[in-house]
C-alpha cells in the first residue's frame, strides 16, 4: 500500500498537531521552538557554531514534519523518532512510497533535502543518525565542472579535521556524556563501552584524507572506489594496479602512480583498517559506516559534508564526486597543454574524450576578462 503524504508550507511548524495527546502535543511543540533554536545557532555546523538562515529554518522543520507525520501514519504517533523510523522514512523516499500531497513522486533534489533536515534532527537530539541511502539531482559524468586550486587545497585540509572530535581531557563530565552517544553511533558500540581511548580512535582515523588524497591525485570514477581493493595497492612502487576484469570503461590494465601526499595517507589507512573489525571479511578499500562499499550517491554526500564544512559554493555551478577528474583534467591541460596527456591522465581512449574534461580555469577567466 503506497502511503501519500501530503507537502506542507514553511509555516506549517505552527499548526496542531491531533495525531498527538495534549500532553504529548505541548512536549512536541516545545522541542519544535528548541530545533529552531538550534538550527538557527549551529544547525549548519555545530562544531563551529555557525547555524542557517532565518529564512531556510521553516523550510528545514517543514521537512522534519513531512517524515514525522508519514512515521504517524505508519506507527504510533509519539514525540520523537528513532533512528530506525527514519531508515523506513528514506526507504519509503527511495522507492517511492512516500509522495507528495498531489500522489507524485517527489523529486531526487527534494528527496535529498528531507533526508539533510532528518539528519539535522538526530544531530539537534545528539545522535549522529545518517541515512543508508543518499538522494543526489547529480549531473552526469561529462556535466560536472570542476573544483578550482583553493577547493581541492580546502577539500584536503577539511579532510583532515573531518568528524574529529574535542579532546577527552578538554570536555566536562556532561559534555563528554554527549560525545559518547555520538562515538557510540560512529563506532557502533553500546555507550556504556565507549573508553577515552576511543576518542584517539576517531580523531586519527585517515579514511576520509585517504579517499580524498587519492580521489584528489587520480581522479577515481565512483565506480572504481566501489571496486578498490586493498591487495591493488604496491607500497614498494606506491602505485596502484587496477586488474583488467576491475577497469571502468576500460578493458586493460593499468597503474595509477600516488604522490606521497597521498600514499602516505592510504598507507596509514591501510593499516588501521587491518585492525577494524568491520574489514574483517573483506578486502574493499573503503567501507562506509554500515558496512557497505561507497556509491556516487554516498560519495556525494560525502563530498556535500566536506563541501560545506569548507565553505564551498555551487556558485551556479555542477560539483559533485565527478567534479575531482574534471578538476584533474582541466589543470593537467592547464598545464602541458596536450590533450594526449590529459587522455593518458584520465585514462581515456582518445583525446576528443578527454577534451570534456577540459574547462576554463577561474584563472584564465579572470585573465581574460583584462584583455580589453
Amino acid at each position: 500500500m503506497v502511503a501519500v503524504m501530503s507537502s506542507f508550507s514553511a509555516d506549517d511548524s505552527g499548526e496542531s498537531f491531533p495525531q498527538l495527546g495534549t500532553r504529548q502535543q505541548v512536549i512536541f511543540e516545545s522541542t519544535l521552538e528548541e530545533f529552531k533554536r538550534y538550527l538557527r545557532s549551529e544547525g549548519k555546523n555545530p562544531r563551529k557554531e555557525i547555524g542557517y538562515a532565518e529564512r531556510s529554518i521553516g523550510t528545514r522543520v517543514s521537512r522534519v514534519l513531512q517524515a514525522i507525520r508519514w512515521v504517524w501514519e505508519t506507527n504510533e504517533p509519539s514525540t520523537d523518532i528513532s533512528p530506525e523510523q527514519a531508515d523506513q522514512v528514506i526507504e519509503a523516499l527511495a522507492t517511492d512510497e512516500f509522495r507528495r500531497r498531489d500522489g507524485e513522486r517527489y523529486s531526487e533534489g527534494s528527496k535529498r533535502k528531507i533526508s539533510n533536515a532528518l539528519v539535522n534532527w538526530f544531530r539537534f537530539h545528539g545522535s549522529d543518525w545518517e541515512p543508508e541511502i543518499s538522494f543526489t539531482d547529480e549531473p552526469a559524468e561529462n556535466g560536472a565542472d570542476p573544483f578550482n586550486r583553493d577547493e581541492v587545497n580546502s577539500l584536503w585540509e577539511t579532510s583532515l579535521t573531518y568528524k574529529s572530535i574535542p579532546k577527552y581531557n578538554n570536555l566536562t563530565p556532561d559534555e563528554r556524556d554527549r560525545w559518547r552517544g555520538y562515538l557510540a553511533q560512529e563506532l557502533g558500540k553500546p555507550k556504556g563501552e565507549v573508553r577515552p581511548a576511543d576518542w584517539d580512535r576517531v580523531n586519527k582515523n585517515w579514511k576520509i584524507p585517504s579517499l580524498i588524497g587519492t580521489a584528489k591525485a587520480a581522479g577515481w570514477r565512483p565506480a572504481l572506489i566501489e571496486r578498490m581493493k586493498v591487495p591493488w595497492y604496491d607500497s614498494e612502487s606506491k602505485t596502484i594496479i587496477i586488474p583488467a576484469e576491475h577497469a571502468v570503461k576500460n578493458d586493460s590494465k593499468w597503474s595509477q602512480p600516488l604522490p606521497e601526499k597521498a600514499a602516505r595517507p592510504l598507507e596509514l589507512w591501510i593499516e588501521q583498517r587491518a585492525n577494524n573489525s568491520k574489514y574483517d571479511d573483506s578486502d574493499h578499500m573503503w567501507l562506509t559506516r554500515k558496512g557497505n562499499p561507497y556509491t556516487s550517491q554516498t560519495l556525494n554526500y560525502l563530498l556535500n559534508n566536506l563541501m560545506e564544512e569548507a565553505g564551498i559554493t555551487e556558485r551556479g555551478r555542477k560539483l559533485c564526486w565527478y567534479s575531482f577528474r574534471h578538476t584533474l583534467g582541466t589543470y593537467t591541460y592547464e598545464e602541458y597543454k596536450d590533450l594526449g596527456i590529459v587522455a593518458e591522465v584520465l585514462r581515456q581512449n582518445s583525446t576528443s574524450s578527454a577534451a570534456r574534461y577540459v574547462h576554463p580555469t577561474e584563472e584564465l577567466r579572470r585573465s581574460a576578462a583584462n584583455i580589453l
